[in-house]
């Protein structure tokens, strides 16, 4: 079964948590969202951006995953709990609006 090779991952989105800060303001964090199995691989052959006018240029990695259950927005982040790396989303792709898998291209944030 393809989905036994696949490693976690968690989607994580800026949220508020209910508390507010000393000028009244809303706190917001970074919380866990989904957690999902897919793959994470290296579009180019290093962590250097190059320079090209799209988004799929300014990824330095795909996450590819067959859950398509959750939705998913530009503004989160990938979580890899394995190394701790978070990586920014860039572009999400619906191959073919088939609802069959997602790539998701990211780079790694700083």
């Amino acid at each position: 079964m393809v989905g036994d090779s696949m490693f976690p991952f968690e989607i994580r989105r800026e949220q508020e948590t209910g508390e507010k800060d000393e000028l009244n303001q809303p706190i917001v964090e970074w919380q866990t969202v989904h957690e999902t199995l897919g793959w994470l691989d290296m579009i180019t052959g290093s962590d250097e951006q190059t320079y090209q006018n799209s988004l799929l240029a300014t990824s330095s990695h795909v996450f590819l995953t067959e859950d398509t259950s959750f939705e998913i927005l530009s503004t989160d982040r990938i979580l890899n709990p394995r190394s701790g790396i978070e990586y920014e989303i860039t572009y999400v792709d619906d191959v073919m609006e088939l609802s069959d898998h997602l790539e998701i291209y990211c780079k790694r944030w700083a």
